[in-house]
């Protein structure tokens, strides 16, 4: 079968829409997907460049991608729930992706029926970003009715994501983006909207019980003016000893002030979602759809880290 590839680390060049990838066997708790779009995500950017050494194990040439939407083919006698010709959105549990083919196997816990209101291409999008905003938000920083959240970098794949998700869990959110980005962040539901460049997200002189650094630009510490003593700042990047010793701290029971979110993929957050999406309180914003055979212009994009929303690679895509 086809599959997106790259046989050596670099630039968006080395990604190949090429044959002779053998067709993945299916086993027993096994999903077999037929491929019709999925996203790039900041992961996929760096994998592509050899930036997480050993924590990537698979050998080259590798299958890049984390997110998908399709129909399913057929699937082991262990799943439930899901039969061949349902549509279809996950995430793929490996470290290295390996989805973006013409066929991708998934595990029967990290794959759902997709939102019946999305088509593939919007489906695609959801999978990461929107999986690392609602664990961020609802696990990590326990965000419910009447929490004040900041989240800075808000209108990129996982920001926009975490503006609306925030509002479904019932807080009151502040957003950063760039000056031309600030309608967007308005429409998605912010209650604030600030330009990053006129007031840094640190500066906001305001009070939060959670700040999500999207960017992951910044440290717990930079906002002690604004996170009170039960105040949580949450990472998405392993940015420093900062980052990594808060979280292993945390996981420790010796404190939760600064987390940093690794993404699961999980079929009962994926229903969550769904729910979200169907009832009309998330919804995913497409900045950009481009056919596979156009993979490195995607990648391209994604790597100006200007994206408003989400960027899908789709077979269908003209």
């Amino acid at each position: 079968m086809k599959a997106l590839v790259y046989k050596r680390f670099g630039s968006p060049d080395v990604l190949e829409w090429s044959d002779g990838w053998p067709q993945p066997d299916i086993g027993t708790n096994d999903v077999l997907v037929k491929f019709a779009a999925g996203s790039v995500n900041p992961k996929d950017i760096l994998l592509r460049k050899g930036k997480f050494g050993l924590l990537a194990r698979e050998p080259l040439p590798r299958v890049t991608g984390h997110d998908i939407a399709g129909v399913v083919v057929e699937h082991g006698a262990g799943v439930n729930g899901l039969n061949p010709g349902d549509a279809v959105y996950g995430m793929s549990p490996l470290m290295h992706g390996g989805i973006i083919s013409e066929y991708a196997l998934l595990t029967g816990d990290t794959v759902a029926r997709a939102p019946k209101n999305l088509s593939h291409a919007e489906a695609a999008a959801v999978p990461l970003a929107a999986l690392t905003a609602l664990q961020a938000l609802r696990d990590l920083g326990h965000v419910s009715a009447g929490s004040r959240v900041l989240i800075n970098g808000a209108t990129g794949g996982v920001g926009h994501f975490a503006v609306q998700i925030a509002k479904a869990l019932g807080a009151r959110v502040t957003g950063t983006c760039s000056a031309k980005n600030l309608e967007f962040l308005t429409e998605l539901g912010a209650d604030e909207a600030v330009d990053y460049k006129l007031c840094p997200a640190p500066r906001i002189k305001q009070s939060f019980d959670v700040v999500f650094d999207v960017f992951g630009k910044y440290s717990a510490g930079d906002f002690k003016a604004s996170l009170g003593r039960q105040g949580i700042y949450i990472n998405t990047i392993p940015s420093g000893p900062r980052t990594l010793l808060g979280e292993g701290l945390a996981r420790l029971g010796g404190g939760r002030r600064n987390r940093l979110v690794i993404v699961q993929s999980r079929r009962t957050d994926m229903v969550t979602l769904r729910g979200w999406i169907e009832a009309g309180q998330l919804k995913p914003h497409l900045d950009k759809v481009v056919a596979i055979e156009n993979a490195a212009e995607a990648h391209r994009h994604v790597e100006t880290k200007h994206t408003r929303g989400k960027v899908v690679i789709a077979l269908d895509a003209p």
